[in-house]
């Protein structure tokens, strides 16, 4: 689940290019409540295992896991995200909201994504998602101990788009065009 992503801007004014094939390992952008922006790996290991390489988590099981105890919560801009269709064939779909945040969870080692139960619409797609923060529900994610399921109430739209999103070397806005 998620494991390519888009940012498009200059979110946090890091000086970042357009990436429309953000894959694991590579620098993203997040802010923390104590940060107003900095760049990150997008790769997660425990402090106790530095080469456990973690993109994601469960929103269900983040806070009984031992691998995220003493993690930050973070966010982390996008614009869009590719899931892979498994049916006969391996078919990407770009799927994007008008949220503009990850739920996200770093340590000095790097960061990863929030994910939780994929949105009815999009669960023919994939059955889990991103953890997506709409602007005016920042506070609610840093400050809240009780989690939620959506921090958004946007709705998720999504299209199929070229397999060329595949290789993380092409990185060019056609890979966001619809087929």
């Amino acid at each position: 689940m998620c494991g390519r992503f888009v940012i498009t801007g200059n979110p946090f004014e890091l000086g970042l290019k357009d990436n429309f094939n953000v894959s694991p390992g590579q620098n993203i952008p997040i802010k923390t409540l104590n940060c107003d922006g900095q760049l990150r790996p997008w790769s997660y290991s425990p402090t106790w295992k530095k080469d456990m390489n973690l993109i994601n988590c469960r929103l269900e099981t983040m806070l009984e896991k031992p691998s995220f105890k003493g993690a930050k919560k973070c966010i982390i801009p996008f614009s869009g995200w590719y899931e892979w269709k498994y049916d006969n064939v391996k078919a990407p779909y770009y799927l994007y909201s008008d949220a503009k945040y990850f739920a996200g969870l770093c340590n000095d080692n790097g960061c990863l994504i929030v994910t939780t139960k994929a949105s009815s619409n999009i669960k023919h797609i994939h059955h889990r998602q991103p953890l997506l923060i709409d602007e005016w529900n920042l506070d609610k994610w840093f400050m809240n101990s009780a989690l939620q399921e959506n921090y958004s109430a946007s709705e998720i739209n999504y299209y199929q788009v070229s397999k060329s999103v595949n290789n993380p070397k092409n990185n060019t806005p056609a890979l966001i065009q619809e087929l």
